[in-house]
């Protein structure tokens, strides 16, 4: 086990939520064998032993009426919601639905919508030596011949032809 590992899972190791045998040894077994791992439970070990030794402090019966008194009033805060809240939801909930409304009347159906041509986008070439993939040259001259199955034309770089 690792001093990583320990501090990662220590807090259940030390609650005894780590019940597996097998796993409460290699704890034991890094804590015997690591002198910083063994400095920390014996700190946090004092710690918990000073916890415990102190008496529970009783708040004073004014001091939890104060506390109570102020709880209720944020409860009170969180549920109460401005008038304009209300006002301004139902604002948007109307411009929503005139949205729609106005959306359906002014859309031409589908069936009227031209249907346009399927348009060739140009392949992509791999140039050697350049480490991306870039697409034909724009300067390209087209080539006389059979068309690709997409309906693109075979194209040549205008430089190829000098």
């Amino acid at each position: 086990m690792t001093c990583a590992e320990l501090l990662e899972r220590y807090t259940d190791f030390r609650d005894g939520l780590i019940t597996a045998p097998r796993e409460v040894r290699r704890f034991e077994r890094h804590l015997a064998c690591c002198p910083a791992c063994r400095r920390y439970d014996a700190a946090v070990r004092r710690g918990v032993r000073a916890l415990q030794t102190v008496e529970t402090i009783e708040p004073s019966p004014e001091f939890r009426r104060r506390l109570d008194a102020r709880l209720a009033q944020e409860r009170r805060a969180l549920v109460q919601v401005p008038a304009s809240a209300g006002i301004a939801a139902a604002l948007f909930v109307a411009a929503a639905l005139a949205l729609l409304a106005l959306e359906g009347v002014q859309r031409p159906p589908i069936a009227r919508a031209p249907v346009l041509p399927p348009v060739p986008f140009p392949k992509p070439v791999a140039h050697a030596g350049v480490p991306f993939v870039s697409f034909q040259d724009p300067r390209a001259s087209v080539v006389t011949g059979n068309p690709s199955p997409y309906g693109t034309a075979l194209v040549e770089p205008a430089s190829a032809g000098r």
